[in-house]
């Protein structure tokens, strides 16, 4: 099980657990916080998430660079990469990311991940400097399906764990400009690592299993067994990353 995976079954073990008693939003702070930080250690430098913001009235986690900092005048400094929203698993994340509340933590902080325990959502500055829907993730549709999902963290921590983590590690990094190189490749190997995930579960899908074909006929080779077919899964993420800058 990969670093991902375990945070989020960990994640999920704890939702099940605070969700069996009478319980708000605060009494995810610290299974959300865990997450946080399982993804953030990945990052150069390390990101990690606190409740510990100043203020009466300020966002349910900040998201902070470990590096030194000058404190604020009120002893708090802002975070570096952004402020987290949270809300329990029956809120329409949509409305609450175009909510007001949301709308002036955005313009304070500059990006918001707003979340309903189930599904994230990215809140930053668009074209126009007004908030913009970025990138979102979706554990589960539904309240109900939550639930399902609950009952089963093991089984949910495999399928999702990786995309929900490289979804993380995208949010944490997102930049409104990228003006860095670096900072160009983290993104789209983030995003081709997520593809091969999904090439992965899509398993022998039909539409997978014709463009497999179809590769072995253009190539004159096989992909036989299971070191075949992760070469044939990476030679495809390959190839489709190309032609979109080609």
């Amino acid at each position: 099980m990969s670093a991902f995976s375990a945070a989020l079954e960990a994640y999920l073990q704890e939702c099940r657990r605070i969700g069996g008693m009478p319980a708000t939003e605060r009494s995810y702070y610290p299974a959300l916080r865990d997450l946080f930080d399982a993804v953030g250690r990945t990052l150069k430098p390390n990101v990690s998430a606190t409740t510990e913001l100043s203020g009466e009235h300020h966002p349910d986690l900040g998201l902070f660079e470990a590096r030194r900092r000058p404190a604020a005048a009120d002893g708090m400094p802002d975070p570096d990469r952004g402020v987290v929203e949270v809300k329990l698993a029956d809120a329409d994340i949509h409305a609450i990311a175009g909510g007001g509340q949301v709308a002036g933590y955005r313009e304070r902080y500059g990006r918001v991940l707003v979340t309903n325990l189930r599904e994230f959502l990215l809140v930053a500055p668009g074209p126009d400097g007004r908030s913009a829907f970025g990138e979102r993730f979706t554990l589960a549709e539904s309240p109900a399906a939550f639930e399902q999902l609950l009952a089963h963290p093991r089984r949910a921590a495999d399928r999702f764990g990786d995309e929900l983590g490289e979804y993380l590690t995208r949010a944490f990094e997102h930049q409104t400009e990228i003006v860095e190189p670096r900072l160009l490749a983290r993104l789209l190997a983030s995003h081709a690592r997520d593809a091969r995930v999904r090439v992965h579960r899509a398993g022998d899908d039909a539409a997978v299993t014709a463009v497999r074909g179809a590769l072995e006929e253009a190539l004159g080779i096989r992909f036989e067994g299971e070191r075949g077919a992760e070469f044939f899964r990476s030679t495809l993420v390959q190839t489709l990353f190309y032609g979109v800058f080609a």
